[in-house]
């Protein structure tokens, strides 16, 4: 920083010997002041940046006051000067506008024994910094200081609606000039970012270069000339310019980089060579209107994204002499934003996710209750017969009443149990593995012995089975589910066939037949809904069962699928898809 700042008040000092030739050009005396105030800030700047001590850190930062508090002032007499708003300054004007910085540098000058432009001064002798706590005035000094800058700013668009044409682009040279310095004061005082240098003696000097070069050059009518002082030769941005014949006529550094060629093998080729590195559909933007669009290209370094940036080149009768193309490199947006896009897909399902929970515990709360309070009633009316039946030695009676209470007991535990099953389903990541459906085939059936007893149910099944990609216990629970439904809502007694077929896309369907009634369309669209039964309220249940059975294929990747004529005797088909 030190080697930066001291390089750059000595360019302010080249400056000055350069403006001394026009010192006679309205307001050039002024600018000239600016950039000699601006040449002490830096050196002092880069001085105390390498002082050790806090004395002399202290000391240098005294002397950089001296430019720091008069460069807005100067720069803002410049304009006025410039602009011929003011073409002569009385003294008691130039005394009036220096009152502030002249009391600045007084109190700078007079620390320790006021507080009112640093309130203390820290340094830190491992890293070699100091940070300066502000005072009461350097707050009136910096809202003067910005608003001397806001005041020249707002000179200079006054003076592009006055001035000539041919005579803007000096304008416009003036008002970067002066937005440069107060961004980056603006910055480092409010610390905006976690660099803890002040750029902004830096960025007077090169402010002061832009206004020199507006003085300077007037005669702007070439195309390499005019874009060359529209654009910074090192600029981060790719920079390409075009003449009328569309041929390329400059490029910077940048550009070269981008396309990976050298700037000499550019020169003079026509552009439309390389136009559909950074143009996409050229016909919908027309060359007669500045416009801007995205596009890809692919860099040594991957394919990245910019924003194309067209921009015409005027001379001063505002005809079309010539392009620029600015390429600005949009790839660390672009990647951001869709991880955005991708952070708000996954809230988005997160939310959805939430919402079906809520949702499921929310029939559930509805469904369930019912089911629960029940059984619950049921034994709390037991527990009371139980008592009396065990005070009066009634063995028999309350062991009976007991295993009545078992049974209640077991119907809640289903309840919870499937519960849970929907729960852990919703959560579990599981990666399927081969499995024998046929020892899972009879293990429901096994699990269902009393419900296949009770009924006289007829089951049906092969013993030669494909071999699929599943997870053992949950396609347990499918069986199960789908063989008590049919057992459930079968004929009387109820005849079941189960049996399997391959079908295409690399997938068998499994499929469960029963002599029920069947299932008339209106049921069927409400089949798979949490909660819901099939609409006949002498069968018990709590409606899990399908739900279960519908996220566990799914979370498997397959699908479940039912068909019915709804003709009696002829009952419906359940079936589910599993990958081989």
């Amino acid at each position: 920083m030190f080697i930066l700042r001291s390089l750059s008040g000595f360019l302010a000092l080249a400056l000055i010997l350069g403006l001394l030739k026009r010192k006679n050009a309205d307001g050039v005396v002024f600018l000239i002041f600016f950039e000699f105030a601006a040449a002490i800030w830096a050196l002092s700047d880069g001085f105390e940046h390498a002082a050790t001590s806090l004395e002399f850190k202290i000391f240098w930062s005294q002397i950089g006051y001296l430019g720091s508090s008069t460069t807005p002032i100067f720069f803002l007499l410049f304009t006025l000067a410039y602009t011929q708003i003011y073409r002569q300054f009385s003294v008691n004007m130039i005394v009036l506008v220096m009152a502030i910085p002249v009391i600045t540098i007084l109190l700078v000058f007079t620390y320790p024994q006021n507080h009112l432009i640093w309130e203390n001064v820290e340094f830190y002798p491992q890293t070699n910094e100091s940070m300066y706590i502000y005072g009461k005035w350097f707050w009136v000094f910096a809202i003067y200081e910005y608003f001397a800058l806001a005041a020249a700013i707002c000179v200079l668009l006054i003076g592009t609606f006055r001035f000539f044409k041919m005579f803007k682009i000096q304008l416009v040279y003036l008002i970067f000039a002066s937005v440069l310095p107060l961004v980056t004061s603006i910055i480092y005082v409010f610390k905006l970012t976690s660099l803890r240098a002040d750029l902004t003696p830096i960025a007077l000097i090169v402010s002061g270069g832009f206004a020199a070069l507006g003085i300077y050059y007037q005669r702007m009518f070439d195309v390499v000339p005019i874009a060359r002082r529209q654009t910074i030769g090192k600029l981060s941005d790719g920079v390409m310019v075009v003449d009328m014949a569309n041929r390329i006529v400059d490029v910077n550094l940048a550009f070269e980089t981008i396309i990976n060629t050298k700037r000499e093998d550019l020169m003079g080729i026509p552009v439309l060579r390389f136009s559909n590195l950074f143009v996409n559909e050229e016909s919908l933007h027309p060359e007669e209107n500045d416009y801007t669009a995205e596009t890809t290209i692919p860099t040594p370094s991957g394919l990245r994204y910019f924003e194309v940036k067209y921009s015409r080149v005027t001379d001063s009768k505002n005809k079309l002499i010539g392009k620029i193309y600015l390429l600005h490199d949009i790839s660390i947006r672009k990647k951001a934003l869709d991880e955005a896009i991708e952070t708000n897909v996954l809230l988005r399902n997160e939310i959805l996710e939430k919402e079906k929970l809520i949702a499921d515990l929310d029939a559930y709360a509805r469904s369930v209750a019912h089911d629960l309070k029940n059984p619950i009633s049921g034994m709390i009316g037991l527990t009371d017969f139980i008592k009396d039946y065990i005070l009066s030695q009634n063995t028999d009676e309350a062991l009976e009443l007991l295993e009545m209470v078992n049974t209640q007991s077991q119907k809640m535990v289903e309840i919870v149990d499937e519960l849970l099953l929907l729960s852990r389903i919703r959560k579990e990541d599981i990666v399927p593995v081969k499995i024998d459906m046929y020892s899972i085939v009879k293990e429901a059936i096994n699990r269902l012995k009393y419900l296949v007893e009770s009924r006289g149910a007829i089951i049906e099944f092969p013993e030669e089975w494909p071999v699929v990609m599943g997870h053992g216990q949950w396609i347990e629970e499918v069986w199960v589910n789908l063989i008590s439904n049919s057992i459930k809502y079968g004929g009387d007694p109820p005849k079941i066939v189960i049996g399997s077929d391959k079908v295409p896309m690399g997938f068998y369907r499994f499929w469960i037949s029963d002599n029920g009634p069947g299932i008339s369309q209106e049921f069927m669209d409400k089949l798979f809904v949490d909660f819901e039964r099939l609409g006949q309220k002498k069968v018990e249940g709590h409606g899990l069962g399908l739900s279960i059975t519908k996220r566990i294929i799914e979370k498997l990747g397959g699908k479940v699928f039912v068909t019915s004529e709804n003709i009696p005797g002829q009952g419906c088909t359940f079936s589910f898809l599993l990958h081989e």
